[in-house]
């Protein structure tokens, strides 16, 4: 099977899996470790701490092996995606137009929604250079990009961000949510394998996970707290249902912004998936939650309590409008 058909992290080698997971044990154990590497687990992302722990399993100076440098430079293409997203819109691209694009919306975006999106786009900017110090490499630059999601034109169906906050922010939850299921994968690879390495990794893996969603989280409970969202915009943060809905889009979308949406909260294992695989004490077992008596809140909560992952080529089927170069 293709890579392009698997979570963006499941075409990494086992055996180079374990060599960084033995080394991420050890750092976990007290071993001593570079301040690089400290650096870039503290940013809580996993395409960083990946890139961290690469650097640290194979040495400086020694190359990554090859799968492992492919997921790092489809990671950095993201990052640079999403810093420059966020650039444009606090008007602070290296691109003036990309700054003037988005001019209208812009005073509209104060108190809590602008130093979220400000702290966000310093996240961003952080991972994307350490990644490009840890070697992952990409050509792509601030002009390389259309926000409206046209491929260049510069009128595709997500130009309304331009000018409404509140699609805006749905735009920056969608782009969020987004990454937050393409390196979910990573767990599903861990479940299953019950030995000290894979424990450990599945935790912080985990742990790394749930950091990484909070941006998703803040940017959906700011929209609740805001006039006319809708009750799938949980407080909480977290996402209910799956498909279109589940974005909670206001107003009447494009049937292109729908189908967008649809695919951000879709795919093969949607966000509205409640059933899901465990280890029982002795085997792989799944269990659906929504069959399960007396849960607290339903189905609703089963699919609450659950990020899905995206395959590669979901993914990139998702970001390609935003990219004006052909992705891979």
């Amino acid at each position: 099977m293709s890579n392009t058909h698997l979570p963006v992290l499941d075409g990494i080698d086992p055996e180079i899996t374990e060599r960084l997971m033995t080394r991420r044990a050890a750092i976990a154990r007290g071993a001593t470790v570079s301040s690089t590497v400290m650096a870039g687990l503290a940013m809580a992302s996993v395409p960083v701490a990946l890139a961290a722990l690469s650097t640290e399993a194979f040495g400086q100076g020694s190359a990554v092996p090859a799968d492992i440098k492919a997921v790092l430079d489809f990671a950095l293409a993201l990052e640079i995606f999403e810093a420059e997203f966020y650039s444009a819109v606090l008007g602070q691209s290296t691109v003036a137009a990309q700054n003037t694009a988005f001019a209208a919306v812009r005073g509209g975006v104060t108190g809590a929604a602008l130093a979220t999106l400000q702290q966000i786009r310093k996240h961003e900017v952080a991972h994307v250079a350490f990644l490009k110090a840890q070697g992952a490499t990409s050509t792509l630059t601030a002009a390389d990009f259309d926000f409206t999601g046209g491929r260049g034109s510069g009128t595709g169906p997500f130009a309304p961000a331009t000018t409404d906050v509140a699609f805006l922010l749905t735009v920056a939850q969608g782009a969020e949510d987004t990454g937050v299921r393409a390196y979910k994968g990573q767990a599903g690879n861990l479940i299953g394998n019950n030995d000290s390495i894979h424990n450990a990794v599945l935790e912080a893996a985990l742990r790394i996970h749930s950091v990484e969603a909070r941006h998703a989280a803040r940017i959906r409970r700011i929209r609740r707290l805001a006039a006319g969202a809708g009750a799938t915009v949980r407080l909480s943060g977290t996402v209910r249902g799956g498909g279109a809905a589940a974005a909670g889009a206001t107003g009447t979308p494009s049937a292109a912004v729908v189908a967008a949406f649809a695919a951000i909260y879709g795919g093969a294992t949607p966000e509205s998936n409640t059933a899901h695989v465990v280890f029982n004490g002795t085997a792989a077992a799944t269990i659906d939650a929504a069959t399960l008596a007396n849960i607290q809140g339903g189905s609703d909560a089963a699919t609450e309590a659950f990020d899905e992952p995206l395959t590669r080529a979901e993914v990139v089927a998702i970001v390609q409008p935003f990219f004006i170069p052909t992705i891979a």
